[in-house]
């Protein structure tokens, strides 16, 4: 797949601690699934703020309601806990009212991961 001049600028930009730059960067094209309703420029909208989501409780992010079930998860997100949600977010915490169907495919996932770790 060949990637847009913004894209890999965009990659070339990431902070030296992001593992790979180029997975972060084609995860930011996944994101635009996501930013309707998560603004990666930390408005909350209709979703939570994501910065920093890595190694925050799950329903604890502020200015958002979040369903009982997430609530009561006890889902600490990781790489581990975040790829299962995305992955299916009714298989992983059956009740949540997220209305996303899910990113079936685990390379698109782990570069969405990638992208969501520069988010901090």
């Amino acid at each position: 797949m060949k990637l847009p001049l913004a894209v890999l600028l965009l990659a070339a930009s990431l902070p030296a601690n992001t593992p790979d730059p180029g997975l972060a960067a084609r995860g930011e094209l996944h994101y635009s699934a996501c930013a309707a309703c998560h603004d990666p420029g930390g408005t909350t909208a209709l979703g939570p703020d994501l910065r920093g989501v890595f190694g925050r409780r799950a329903a604890t992010a502020p200015g958002f309601r979040y369903s009982g079930a997430l609530r009561r998860s006890g889902i600490v997100w990781d790489q581990a806990t975040l790829d299962r949600f995305i992955a299916d977010p009714q298989t992983a915490v059956p009740g949540n009212t997220m209305p996303y169907p899910g990113l079936p495919d685990s390379d698109q996932r782990r570069e969405l991961l990638a992208y969501l770790k520069t988010l901090q």
